[in-house]
């Protein structure tokens, strides 16, 4: 798809919009993520990106610990950068997790930045923790696009022009040095990653031209 991406040289390797796969049609869960993956999290030689993770292989309080979407980069430079994100839907969603803060405690403990992922404009930027940073992913109308050039409220968007799909660091979350990964966790993402490829579906074979035989 055509993409475009707009910003500083400080968001340029965390702005990069994906060559490959459709936008996502509407700002559901799912969407959200979508977008997220397209425009922060594209290049698979640098990131590896994982939805639904569960930290680690066994149970705590009787359910597994799930965290909505975890980035990690790949090279040394980066420090192995690691990304939290956490996906809200509505505005009632957001207020229901801030009556809950030991909630995400488990994402805030293995990730360097914490994001709260949403719809554009559901919140106001001061009801964002001072630990966290928030992502609005949202539609480009067409009187936006003559704009869309321009930095918009703070932040920093990456869109799709034709699709219409951004996605925008509204609020960037602050570095937090954290202790390295456990090896349940690690065992976490290794069981994530495969069950992601083993549900991917099948590749079509290549077509072959049979010869005619007499």
């Amino acid at each position: 798809m055509a993409a475009i991406a707009t910003g500083t040289s400080e968001l340029d390797s965390i702005s990069h919009v994906a060559q490959a796969g459709d936008p996502p049609s509407e700002l559901g869960a799912t969407g959200l993520l979508d977008t997220i993956q397209a425009c922060l999290h594209a290049r698979s030689s640098e990131w590896i990106f994982l939805r639904e993770l569960r930290v680690g292989t066994g149970l705590r309080n009787g359910a597994a610990q799930r965290l909505d979407a975890f980035a990690l980069n790949c090279f040394a430079h980066t420090s192995m950068k690691r990304v939290c994100y956490e996906v809200k839907t509505s505005r009632a969603d957001f207020l229901c997790e801030m009556k809950q803060p030991l909630k995400r405690r488990i994402g805030l403990r293995y990730s360097n930045e914490f994001y709260f992922v949403m719809p554009a404009g559901l919140l106001k930027t001061s009801e964002i923790p001072i630990e966290c940073g928030l992502v609005e992913v949202g539609l480009f109308t067409h009187e936006d696009r003559e704009s869309a050039f321009t930095p918009m409220g703070g932040g920093f968007p990456c869109f799709d022009v034709e699709s219409r799909p951004y996605c925008r660091i509204t609020i960037p979350a602050p570095w937090r040095d954290t202790p390295a990964p456990t090896w349940q966790f690690v065992a976490g993402m290794l069981r994530n990653q495969q069950k992601s490829f083993r549900d991917a579906p099948a590749k079509q074979p290549n077509q072959q031209r049979l010869p005619f035989v007499d």
